[in-house]
């Protein structure tokens, strides 16, 4: 492999760059917030721009490590689903996975084709915002001059590498739950029946390649830009949580990961592809696996709103440093906890909707009384969310063995008693806590370079 890694991070709200040496040591990092936008109505999505100007400032930031760069690696949300034009160029935002405006074409879709082969072929059902199937659809009915002049239908990483090497590329981790793609073959194709039977032509989609695979080199004028070398070789890059995953050394089947982020994400690695209306698939950058995906929209985010509705009075710090910690160290150490939990209400946790139905569900608490106060709420919106995990893992263990080693990372992990939560809730596991990082996954792929 030539020269360090420049690892790059395009997340939902943020962006992170690094730079790393081939042996994986982090030399230098940058990284840079922006805003999405969220409608009325549900939907969600971003100006691509945002993510290259992201991407100018942080190389700006580290310019000094940039000369020893020899590859370029992507990790990114997705889908990010962008129509472009020949040149690469953004004809409309990026639609986020939480994206609520396709759940008609979804419907739709899944009626037309069969929800047993959707499942059976692409281990995905369409729904709305995290399948591209849906967002194109939408785009298609309701601008036909952006779906006139689309190009390409991407994802982040499409548009990225675009940019940058002048190349499409796309790959199965962040297609498998497109409901395009034959995931469960993993074999590098679009699913021909889905796209004729929802008037697709493929020559509109990238071709797809493996995430550690070249997607080019970087263009000369867009070397200029950012400072790096001409000739770094761009990787096509995958999806944020698999790489995060494999940071984490989600490699093995059985093997189970928990990131409690914004989003809160369960999945389990399998050695053969399961499929279930309740969960998502994506196909693992390692190959001959496939990773389970069972994401609940509101994790940490369920703490932040709960903290500007009812904690107000506390400072960020006050609350998830001493007033979470101090709620869960209280019911634990109860001896009468169990009578405790059964006076809780029952908090439905969707705040943001839900991945798996097409109906837009919502967040409640069930069961109060004149005696519920803030803290019975609070440590029932954290059991409702424990809760909501631990069926994926029986589901799913119903399917395959699991392991009995939980390795759990992200903001929510740290918190004091989250363990204990996770296995009082979620299941009897072993749980570990472990520094993962989307950022080390991507430079990972660089050393699966071909």
């Amino acid at each position: 492999m030539k020269g360090d890694i420049l690892s790059m991070d395009v997340g939902t709200t943020s962006f992170k760059l690094g730079i790393f040496s081939s042996a994986l040591e982090k030399k230098a990092e940058a990284s840079r917030s922006y805003d999405v936008h969220v409608y009325a109505g549900g939907s969600a999505d971003i100006e691509p721009e945002k993510w290259w100007q992201a991407l100018r400032e942080c190389c700006a930031e580290v310019r000094d490590f940039l000369p020893s760069v020899g590859v370029i690696a992507l990790s990114v949300t997705t889908p990010g689903l962008t129509p472009m034009a020949a040149d690469g160029a953004a004809l409309g935002p990026a639609i986020l996975f939480f994206d609520g405006r396709s759940h008609s074409q979804a419907r739709a879709i899944r009626a037309l084709v069969g929800e047993d082969y959707f499942l059976k072929e692409t281990c995905n059902l369409p729904v709305s915002g995290g399948s591209s199937l849906c967002s194109i659809l939408w785009i298609r009915e309701n601008q036909p001059d952006v779906w006139a002049a689309a190009a390409k239908f991407g994802h982040t990483n499409t548009y990225m590498v675009k940019r940058m090497t002048g190349n499409w590329a796309i790959d199965p981790s962040t297609v498998s739950i497109t409901g395009l793609y034959n995931a469960a073959a993993n074999d590098l194709t679009w699913n021909r029946r889905v796209l004729d039977m929802a008037g697709i032509e493929e020559t509109k989609l990238p071709p797809l390649m493996h995430s550690h695979q070249q997607a080019g080199e970087l263009l000369p004028r867009v070397a200029e830009e950012l400072g790096l070398p001409a000739g770094c070789t761009v990787l096509c890059g995958g999806n944020d949580a698999v790489l995060a995953a494999l940071s984490g050394g989600l490699t093995e089947p059985g093997g189970i990961n928990n990131i409690c982020g914004t989003c809160e994400i369960t999945s389990v690695c399998v050695d053969q592809p399961v499929s279930s209306a309740n969960f998502n698939v994506r196909c693992h950058v390692v190959p001959g696996r496939w990773v389970t995906f069972f994401v609940l929209n509101t994790g940490g985010k369920a703490l932040e709103w709960f903290h500007s509705v009812f904690c107000a009075d506390m400072t960020e710090g006050q609350f998830y440093e001493e007033y979470i910690p101090s709620v869960l160290a209280s019911f634990f150490d109860n001896p009468e906890r169990d009578r405790v939990e059964a006076d809780l209400p029952v908090y439905v946790p969707y705040l943001s909707g839900c991945r798996y139905v097409l109906e837009q569900l919502k967040a409640s608490f069930e069961g109060m009384t004149l005696e519920t106060n803030r803290d019975a709420l609070l440590l029932s919106l954290i059991r409702g969310n424990a809760v909501y995990h631990g069926q994926h893992l029986r589901e799913v263990g119903g399917m395959v063995q699991l392991g009995r080693r939980v390795v759990t990372t992200g903001g929510g992990a740290r918190i004091r008693g989250y363990m204990e939560v996770k296995r009082r809730w979620t299941g009897d596991f072993e749980y570990e806590y472990q520094d993962q990082s989307s950022l080390l996954g991507a430079a990972m792929l660089g050393r699966m370079l071909e």
